[in-house]
């Protein structure tokens, strides 16, 4: 099968949104796929649109948005439109809207993503201030492009809700297909048993790993960790990927790491450290509309402790590989479900050793564009 595989950035770019558009292509060619590249792609915007995202932003305190604007839209779709009339290929794939929104083409077009942008809109911090120009367009551009995919493929059934429930998409198109770890993994399940002999039976390790404090729930994690060491449990929590605000005090038994890049080898080796010791990755984020990171996590037997939001219970399966919690959870609930599981360790093995399975049989790149490949078959 030839697919072509388009990007508004360069896809090869593993630092574009966590990896995921590269790992996806790349577990296409290793499936045996020929995937030909379409992106980068340049950006048009129309005429006086600084003026009017500087006036937005000043007078009304909005954002005008250049990701959600038709010109911008349209102007991807014709370059991949005219990519495409040189190409010798059976159906074109892309994780992003904007390139397939207006394209015009006879082939069978897949869109494979983790959010529509209704679903985004008072959910994620960053579209909370989208101007109502930018929230129309959005919603315009969503639509059109599911009225032209012959498949909507979501990472999670939250998703696929919103296409159905919110844009009246027919449900024959939509399909759900977990994203995979976007890390290289090769380890068998006695890897992970003896990953299980290392961790520490006296002091519980936590790991946080997100660059967003208050989205990803830095904060919870701070509270239980110091509810765990308040009751006597010895713990100690690993925060990756962000720092806490300026004033909160950092306990002793609370390390903060910072950014540590999976580009280069020592990064690798740090996370790998990390993913390996730590009993549970805790990230309880407010708001997620997948989360690679379970599935990396699950990559290393780690159980996850997340929150039922958005996509994340399409990942973090209660009992099989984590648990999720409300976000109204308090400190205590978290600390009793910890707690109760470590006491009795061979429940805590039984879980991690479940977690690893979830990764091998569900959230891994290798199954999913197996999976995605049989249903773009199926249309051709």
């Amino acid at each position: 099968m030839k697919l072509a595989y388009t990007t508004t950035f360069d896809a090869g770019d593993v630092s574009n949104w966590s990896g995921t558009p590269y790992h996806m292509s790349q577990s296409f060619e290793n499936k045996g796929m020929q995937v030909n590249y379409i992106g980068s792609l340049s950006r048009r915007l129309e005429p006086g649109f600084k003026v009017k995202q500087f006036w937005k932003s000043v007078a009304c305190g909005q954002r005008e948005s250049p990701r959600f604007n038709i010109t911008a839209a349209k102007h991807y779709s014709h370059q991949v439109s005219g990519k495409l009339r040189t190409l010798a290929v059976d159906a074109v794939v892309s994780p992003l809207l904007n390139p397939i929104a207006y394209i015009e083409t006879k082939l069978p077009t897949v869109l494979w993503t983790d959010a529509l942008y209704s679903s985004l809109v008072g959910f994620y911090p960053d579209y909370c201030r989208h101007s109502t120009t930018s929230i129309k367009q959005g919603n315009i551009i969503a639509a059109e492009c599911l009225d032209r995919c012959t498949l909507a493929i979501f990472s999670s059934d939250w998703a696929a809700r919103s296409a159905l429930e919110i844009y009246g998409i027919s449900k024959d198109k939509v399909k759900v297909v977990p994203f995979g770890a976007n890390i290289q993994c090769q380890h068998t399940l006695d890897d992970i048993r003896a990953m299980l002999k290392t961790r520490s039976r006296e002091t519980i390790r936590l790991l946080f790993l997100g660059k967003h404090w208050d989205r990803k729930g830095g904060d919870i994690v701070f509270k239980v960790a110091k509810a765990l060491h308040a009751a006597g449990q010895s713990v100690h929590v690993d925060f990756v990927g962000c720092y806490p605000p300026k004033g909160v005090e950092i306990p002793s038994y609370i390390q903060c790491h910072g950014f540590i890049s999976k580009r280069t080898p020592e990064g690798v080796a740090r996370i790998t450290r990390l993913l390996s010791e730590s009993h549970f990755l805790f990230v309880p984020s407010r708001a997620e509309a997948f989360g690679i990171v379970f599935c990396e996590a699950n990559a290393y037997g780690l159980p996850c402790l997340s929150s039922y939001v958005g996509g994340i219970s399409t990942v973090v399966k209660d009992h099989l590989n984590g648990m999720t919690f409300g976000l109204d959870a308090t400190a205590a609930v978290y600390c009793e479900y910890i707690m109760d599981l470590m006491q009795n360790y061979s429940r805590y093995e039984e879980l991690a050793l479940s977690s690893f399975h979830e990764f091998q049989t569900r959230l891994n790149w290798g199954v999913a564009t197996d999976t995605v490949r049989q249903l773009i078959r199926d249309r051709l």
